[in-house]
């Protein structure tokens, strides 16, 4: 780097200093309050986990370090621990607060673990964007807790199924949602074409410091391609994987093992992972493409992999939590419903199934 470059970084390095000041359930905290709020909650022999965990976090981010250690999910390879910058994080947070136009004091909705990206980000963009954080319990069905409305949220997929199938008066109290740390399902989304909120698709990694494109779910503006936002760029390399670039926050473009067609206007789709893709005789299978073909009708938690065979290479094979009611009916309806060859050939039962310490579903059969 020359010296000009140095200085700019330098800056940018230090710009995470001006944001020590957090709204928390109402409640303004300068640094000396959040650092006195911190060490109480730290103390306390009673403070739950997901507590701990969040003040834990402030603590990191009130610190010195111009880095946070993050925790990588360990859904496409052994979970690690990276160092990202924390200017790269608030570039990102304000990425997010300029999309959806969100102001001050309105208020953010807490209820991912603080040990990852999703739930840091969370919080920086509270400080960024002097939201009104709002933390509740992790759990399956987080809006249980929620007693007012909350203008943003973060679940996962698996959070909203949960809630829209346990309680599902309390959706009412959302506005603006994100959805991410694994795909939407077609059911899934069919359940949120008549939900009061905007839901939107998220797709971004760690290393990208939260989400780098987004895809509305329902209602009229609805759209089946991801938007990168604006300063985001992308490419496919030539195995059609995306190549992602976002200045200000990576280093270097990103070559992902995710297969995308981008499209004229710039948007995207994701067809699967390269790293998944089963060999079946020569044929090639996105195991998620057929998952998202047959969610409809596996009423159990599940995913499609291949297994070695003696002549084909690879076999592809249904995973599931719980047997259904009839195994060779399913199986017998799922050739329907998916190309010639495509069909898993047989189900494998594991329960629970294998999953990261965040609660994504691993693709393995080392068991």
């Amino acid at each position: 780097m020359d010296g000009k470059t140095n200085k700019k970084m330098t800056i940018m390095n230090h710009e995470y200093r001006k944001y020590t000041s957090l709204t928390i359930l109402g409640k303004r905290y300068n640094k000396a309050e959040l650092l006195k709020q911190c060490e109480t909650k730290l103390k306390r022999f009673e403070t739950p986990d997901w507590e701990i965990s969040l003040y834990s976090f402030i603590l990191e981010w009130l610190n010195e370090s111009p880095f946070v250690e993050v925790k990588t999910s360990g859904s496409t390879g052994i979970p690690k621990t990276i160092q990202v910058l924390k200017s790269a994080m608030l570039r990102s947070a304000f990425n997010t607060l300029n999309f959806f136009e969100l102001k001050e004091d309105q208020t953010a909705l807490l209820c991912l673990p603080c040990e990852f990206i999703a739930g840091k980000m969370m919080v920086v963009r509270a400080f960024a964007g002097k939201l009104d954080l709002i933390p509740v319990p992790v759990t399956g069905t987080p809006l249980d807790s929620l007693q007012h409305p909350v203008d943003f949220a973060a679940l996962t997929p698996l959070q909203m199924s949960n809630q829209l199938g346990k309680n599902p008066d309390k959706t009412n109290l959302l506005k603006t949602v994100i959805l991410g740390g694994s795909a939407v399902s077609e059911e899934l989304a069919e359940k949120l074409q008549n939900q009061p909120f905007d839901a939107w698709e998220t797709y971004g990694m760690t290393e990208t410091h939260s989400h780098i494109a987004l895809r509305l779910i329902n209602g009229p503006r609805k759209d089946d391609s991801f938007t990168p936002l604006p300063g985001v760029r992308i490419q496919t390399d030539n195995r059609k994987c995306l190549a992602i670039d976002v200045p200000g926050i990576t280093d270097q473009p990103i070559i992902t093992n995710d297969i995308a067609e981008i499209n004229e206007a710039g948007k995207f789709k994701i067809s699967g992972r390269i790293d998944n893709i089963i060999n079946s005789g020569g044929i090639k299978i996105s195991p998620e493409k057929v998952e998202s073909q047959i969610a409809y009708i596996v009423n159990a938690p599940f995913f499609i992999t291949g297994i070695p065979h003696p002549q084909l290479g690879q076999q592809t094979v249904l995973v599931m939590e719980n047997p259904p009611k009839d195994e060779n009916k399913l199986l017998d309806q799922i050739k329907k419903m998916v190309p010639q060859f495509h069909a898993p050939k047989k189900i494998i039962f594991r329960n629970p199934l294998p999953r990261t310490e965040n609660g994504k579903i691993k693709r393995t059969l080392n068991w």
